[in-house]
């Protein structure tokens, strides 16, 4: 890669990355007006499915190199269904001792209300949105500038997926500075991993969603 092509990689990945986190910040900091609490998530959401469909075409970017395509649609959904069913019960043990110590909650039977559209929520607006953004452009905007060195278990693994899970998470921290919403960067590897070994992010908007599922069922069955 030239100096040149690579020093304007850089300012992309940057404007990319802080453009994110301020359009994130101004939409929560913002909730309080009527119109901003009413279409802020639909705006926040459309700027992270939208901004890297714009950019089709334009700086060596298709629909190959953002993932967005069901070439391998049963292999990817087959790994995403794997990795469900390998973390499932470690994640309701922990979550299940997140409760009662941190939060001084007890365990209730419960079920989240309006679950089913939520499914299709989680699916085709926030797993969808997200992953197409930090998965399909970011991390592979990111991996033309750092290369992995390194594989894991069978995926390369670098400095891409690792910066990408941290502007995910800091994604997740603005507006409420709570140190649990830093919580997400572990995952996320995960998620990373998932697009680099698929090479799609099929499995990573299966698993997004599973993972924002499951802990809605969670939350439901634990009272303070």
């Amino acid at each position: 890669m030239q100096t040149s092509e690579r020093a304007s990689l850089v300012r992309e990945v940057w404007l990319a990355s802080l453009g994110i986190l301020v359009l994130l910040g101004v939409v929560k900091h913002l909730a309080f007006l009527p119109l901003v609490a009413q279409y802020g998530f639909t705006v926040a959401a459309g700027a992270q499915l939208y901004v890297p469909l714009w950019l089709l075409g334009r700086r060596g970017i298709d629909h190959d190199s953002l993932g967005l395509t069901w070439r391998h649609w049963a292999v990817d959904l087959r790994i995403g269904l794997i990795w469900a069913g390998l973390t499932a019960v470690g994640f309701g043990i922990g979550h299940h001792f997140w409760q009662v110590i941190y939060r001084g909650a007890h365990w209730s039977p419960g079920w989240p209300e309006r679950f089913f559209e939520n499914v299709l929520l989680q699916v085709l607006v926030v797993g969808l949105a997200e992953e197409l953004y930090f998965r399909g452009y970011l991390q592979e905007r990111m991996t033309k500038l750092w290369p992995p060195k390194y594989k894991l278990l069978g995926a390369p693994f670098g400095r891409a997926i690792i910066l990408t899970s941290v502007v995910f998470a800091l994604a997740h921290f603005i507006g409420e500075y709570n140190p649990a919403r830093l919580g997400p960067f572990f995952p996320s590897l995960l998620f990373g991993w998932l697009r680099s070994r698929s090479t799609t992010i099929v499995s990573a908007v299966f698993y997004h969603a599973f993972c924002n599922l499951l802990s809605d069922v969670l939350w439901a069955c634990y009272q303070r």
